[in-house]
């Protein structure tokens, strides 16, 4: 414990503890000494090439790791400041009522979409951070057997998640779109949904796809539409 303590306590100024990984903080002491936490719950450092004036750190993962944080720096300490928070920008990206572009994603193949693999998470998690990066990004949704196989360049690894569950309806599979799923390239024996439940899809191969447990931890590839 004392190790990951001393990681955690240096990942805003060293490039070595936690480069890559996801860290959420929950206060500014969980993020060093020059470092924030920010209201989406990722640490941010000092960066005077953001208008901010700072950006997210490693500990922030693949996904956020040295883009600016946007909106207003009330400056340091937890709790709201007068006006907007630190990450206003972001949190209505969330909400859906701020389109922030694609930063740092990039097209694959011929889809007009732009895609960017992020940090392994369950499948909510994904659904999460995937809108956390833009409010035209979700977690990605193969349309094809082209598209998939696209994703599953991206993705560099098998298994990894799509934005297809039948969470509302058992057997009723839809998209992140909130539409119903019309590409389904089943595995065989597929779907399996099981007990507990497996209300997630995955794809496990380039060219299949297989229902999972959602908890489950797998990597995750976000697409974008700009």
């Amino acid at each position: 414990m004392r190790a990951i303590a001393a990681c955690l306590l240096f990942a805003a100024t060293s490039a070595g503890c936690l480069r890559g990984a996801e860290f959420r903080c929950l206060t500014d002491t969980d993020c060093g000494a020059s470092g924030a936490c920010e209201s989406v719950g990722y640490c941010s450092v000092p960066n005077p090439s953001c208008g901010t004036g700072r950006s997210y750190s490693d500990s922030a993962g693949q996904g956020l790791s040295g883009t600016c944080v946007l909106g207003e720096n009330p400056g340091p300490g937890p709790g709201p400041g007068p006006g907007p928070g630190p990450d206003a920008a972001v949190d209505a990206a969330i909400d859906g009522t701020v389109n922030l572009g694609c930063p740092g994603y990039a097209a694959v193949g011929s889809s007009a979409h732009r895609y960017k693999k992020i940090a392994n998470a369950s499948w909510d998690n994904a659904a999460r951070d995937c809108k956390l990066t833009s409010s035209a990004a979700y977690l990605a949704i193969p349309d094809d057997a082209a598209e998939l196989a696209d994703l599953a360049t991206v993705a560099i690894t098998t298994p990894f998640w799509v934005g297809i569950d039948d969470k509302d309806q058992r057997g009723m599979f839809v998209t992140q779109k909130d539409r119903a799923a019309s590409f389904l390239p089943w595995a065989t024996g597929q779907p399996d949904q099981g007990q507990p439940p497996k209300e997630c899809v995955a794809a496990v191969s380039s060219t299949e796809i297989a229902t999972d447990r959602c908890g489950t931890p797998h990597a995750v590839v976000c697409e974008c539409e700009p």
